[in-house]
């Protein structure tokens, strides 16, 4: 279990990777984020006593959770025996408090949530924070129905909105043409950086990754419309996927693949 602590003096932000070691090496990390007495989502389960002791002589007001997935909660019951108050959103509330039983390799990689009570994300109002905090909570859909981002100052805490221009993959659950128009309306505020769970993006780069998105949309369209099939589409637009992408389309038994990406950018069901 391996937390990294990098902070940015200038910012006064820290930002925390998290990620399980697994014969010597992490698999794969998630960031989350320490500014002005708020942590913005938590880790994996698998960290949980990691955070714990990071945290203990913090002054942690609150923690902000952006969805309910197991690799961004996964310290906010740690964090809450120190004290903070954890938020979230109101369509979390209910799948935090009883967690579903998640895939094998998802407990390998990140760990079970155990249960989270936590409050609405409407009663941040009730925290005392700096005068110069305030938080605002954007609707983000796609990656998950309950997905939020949070504008604090120029800064946008994204959770997993905002991936990579090189995407071939995504969750079976995915829905990116709602993850496409939760982009356009992020770009509508006044932001600098996007502060995310799979790394850190300037302003152009997630302008970037929109772009991407609607293009490989466009695309996918023009062969789906033209009678190409699902595997056609997906050769022609991935015709040489890394082993990265391959191993982990087969160790999420296809709860990750090209397939349902190209399905999911054409409004289709992965059933």
């Amino acid at each position: 279990m391996v937390l990294i602590f990098e902070r940015d003096d200038f910012s006064n932000l820290e930002t925390i990777k998290s990620g399980n070691e697994i014969n010597g090496q992490v698999l794969y990390w998630v960031n989350f984020y320490f500014y002005k007495g708020l942590v913005i989502d938590t880790g994996c389960p698998h960290t949980a006593d990691e955070v714990r002791n990071a945290f203990k002589n913090r002054n942690v007001k609150a923690v902000l959770l952006t969805h309910h997935h197991e690799d961004h909660i996964g310290g906010a019951n740690a964090l809450k025996s120190l004290g903070a108050r954890v938020f979230a959103p109101e369509e979390s509330l209910e799948i935090l408090y009883n967690p579903p039983e998640i895939p094998e390799y998802r407990k390998y990689v990140w760990g079970q949530p155990e249960p989270i009570e936590a409050e609405p994300l409407e009663s941040i109002e009730s925290l005392e924070l700096d005068a110069e905090v305030d938080v605002e909570v954007i609707d983000t859909p796609g990656h998950s129905p309950d997905h939020v981002c949070f504008l604090i100052g120029d800064k946008l805490f994204s959770g997993d909105l905002v991936v990579t221009s090189k995407q071939m993959v995504c969750m079976r659950s995915e829905e990116y043409t709602l993850i496409i128009d939760s982009l356009e309306k992020i770009l509508e505020k006044d932001f600098s950086i996007a502060f995310g769970g799979p790394g850190i993006a300037t302003r152009k780069e997630v302008e970037d990754y929109l772009k991407y998105l609607k293009n490989i949309q466009d695309r996918a369209k023009e062969m789906c419309d033209s009678g190409k099939s699902i595997k056609e589409i997906i050769e022609e637009l991935f015709p040489k996927p890394p082993e990265k992408v391959l191993l982990m389309e087969s160790f999420s038994e296809g709860e990750w693949s090209r397939k349902n990406f190209v399905k999911s950018l054409l409004g289709l069901s992965r059933d």
